[in-house]
């Protein structure tokens, strides 16, 4: 290496832009596979009807707060309709993500090499799978919340309320993370100074949150806001979506070979089992650390916090697209454990734990420390080749070009790729432009998950506010009467019915359960009639 490289690698900005640049590689090298019919239609669809003047709440139905909703929207004004667009956004995320969770671990005391490995194991677990979802935007605010909240408590509370924007429960668990730790800080602290603290991190939080949240609130009507943001997440989205947490696997297990087992099973089962590992690492770390603590050590009570606020959200859906923000957590409390235990060894020639000066550290309970900081490490290990294994796993699949102008060379599995392309291009003939359609799910009275993507691959508009195919929402009689008043209204010229197995999957939830309400399918059958179809995609036309 020359002086003149080495003299620029030894700048403090060095590591820190060369990590980024890793994570952009790591989430970036797969940007253009797949896509997701129901997530991304979703959060696209939304971004389109805001982009066109529309309100959230008022004009569309949609729970999640209108954070991301309304940034998509803003690319979706400035570039057009695009599946490119946010996924150059989240590959930027994913990145920053990754490089926040290494400064948090090198914060607590972790090794350079092991929080190295933090910032692999994040950034593995933040690039697959990817989507437009809002949690990455909120994780990288949360992380940055927790990076300053000691001594800028203003910025931390600003960030809070901004993570509010896209996603209300992490900021929760946030807030209250941040304050049960300013709260303990009076161990070291004057009193006084842990509420000057609080004080000015909450009013920050709120004052951020109700500028932000205040003009869509006001425009869209608070009852109705409030409805869909608090009271359906809160009493309906469980019960429509949660799904068993995952310990038996009855999925596909080839035990013929090693060769069988490491090429058909192995990938499934890591996936599987990994809210298992999360869950084991999340409490052997949170053990390790409490048997260690010192009362210095009082920030880490809203890192903590906040990672039981991840486990609380991989709860609400224990599916893959759920476990990205514990990783992450459970990586930087790994990181801090392994550091511990190295300081702990380091401050005594015989390497025996320092002696302890707080109640659980007074019990002596070295095998209990040591085993949960084993087990830590095993969660940390599975997690790191769990994500190795999703991204080989994706670029190693076969994809072809999409050949849709709004596509940006976002590729499909080959597979199904001509029946969309046959099936967008037979929507767009008979449907003119600026005409309505709506995108039916296989039957109305079971729906687990729709394709409102079709609106943005066609570029045409929805007859009805319901671009989403939500449980225990458009399975009801109530919003099956509207939708078809709507599609009576605006005489929409020709629909299209994706049955596709997958809009009617069996699950272990109300989702799973058909309500017996039929009038979408029933006012369809008589008004339409089937014009073509293209393998799962049915076009009907008017009769």
């Amino acid at each position: 290496m020359s002086v003149r490289l080495r003299s620029v690698w030894a700048r403090p900005f060095a590591l820190p832009l060369a990590l980024f640049a890793g994570g952009l590689a790591i989430s970036g090298v797969t940007i253009l596979n797949g896509i997701q019919p129901n997530d991304e239609g979703l959060m696209l669809q939304a971004a389109a009807r805001i982009a066109h003047g529309e309100v959230p709440y008022r004009d569309f139905w949609w729970f999640y707060p209108p954070g991301q909703s309304y940034l998509l929207g803003g690319l979706w004004a400035l570039f057009g309709p695009s599946l490119l667009t946010w996924r150059i956004v989240r590959v930027l995320l994913d990145a920053t993500v990754a490089l926040l969770a290494w400064r948090l671990a090198r914060r607590g005391g972790a090794s350079p090499p092991v929080a190295l490995g933090v910032w692999l194991v994040s950034a593995l677990a933040m690039a697959y799978p990817t989507g437009p979802h809002p949690f990455p935007v909120t994780l990288a605010l949360a992380l940055g919340a927790l990076l300053v909240f000691e001594k800028r408590p203003a910025w931390a509370g600003a960030l809070v309320g901004v993570a509010a924007f896209w996603r209300i429960e992490f900021a929760g668990y946030l807030a209250l993370g941040i304050l049960i730790a300013y709260a303990v800080s009076v161990l070291t602290h004057p009193r006084a100074e842990a509420l000057r603290l609080a004080r000015r991190f909450a009013g920050a939080g709120v004052v951020v949150a109700l500028v932000l949240y205040l003009p869509v609130l006001l425009v869209a009507g608070v009852s109705r806001s409030l409805d869909l943001l608090v009271r359906y997440p809160v009493v309906d989205f469980g019960d429509y979506q949660s799904l068993p947490f995952p310990l038996h696997y009855d999925g596909p297990l080839n035990t013929g070979s090693l060769g069988g087992f490491l090429s058909d099973s192995a990938e499934n089962l890591l996936a599987y089992y990994l809210p298992l590992a999360l869950v084991i690492g999340l409490v052997a770390c949170l053990l390790a650390l409490g048997l260690r603590f010192d009362r210095t050590q009082w920030p880490r009570v809203a890192v903590a916090v906040f990672a039981l606020g991840m486990f609380h959200y991989l709860l609400a859906r224990t599916d893959i697209f759920h476990t990205a923000p514990l990783t992450v957590l459970l990586a930087v409390l790994g990181a801090w454990v392994l550091g511990d235990r190295r300081a702990a060894r380091a401050a005594t020639p015989g390497g025996e734990a320092l002696a302890p000066a707080s109640p659980l550290r007074r019990a002596r309970l070295p095998l209990a420390a040591g085993g949960a900081t084993l087990l830590a490490a095993a969660a940390l290990a599975y997690a790191l080749v769990e994500g190795a294994d999703r991204r080989w796993l994706d670029l190693r699949t076969d994809y072809a070009p999409l050949r849709l102008g709004v596509a940006d060379g976002v590729r499909v599995p080959p597979a199904g790729r001509a029946d969309l392309e046959r099936a967008v291009s037979a929507l767009r003939a008979r449907v003119p432009e600026g005409a309505p359609t709506y995108v039916l799910p296989r039957r109305a009275d079971l729906v687990t998950a729709g394709y409102p993507l079709l609106y943005v691959l066609a570029d045409r508009e929805n007859a009805s506010r319901y671009d989403i195919a939500a449980p225990g929402v458009v399975t009801t009689a109530k919003v099956q009467r509207e939708i078809v008043a709507a599609l009576e209204r605006t005489r929409a010229p020709a629909l299209v019915r994706d049955t596709s197995p997958v809009t009617a999957a069996p699950e272990p939830n109300r989702a799973g359960v058909s309500t017996g309400v039929t009038l979408l399918d029933d006012y369809v059958a008589r008004a339409y009639r089937v014009d073509a179809r293209f393998g799962p995609f049915t076009i009907l036309v008017r009769r």
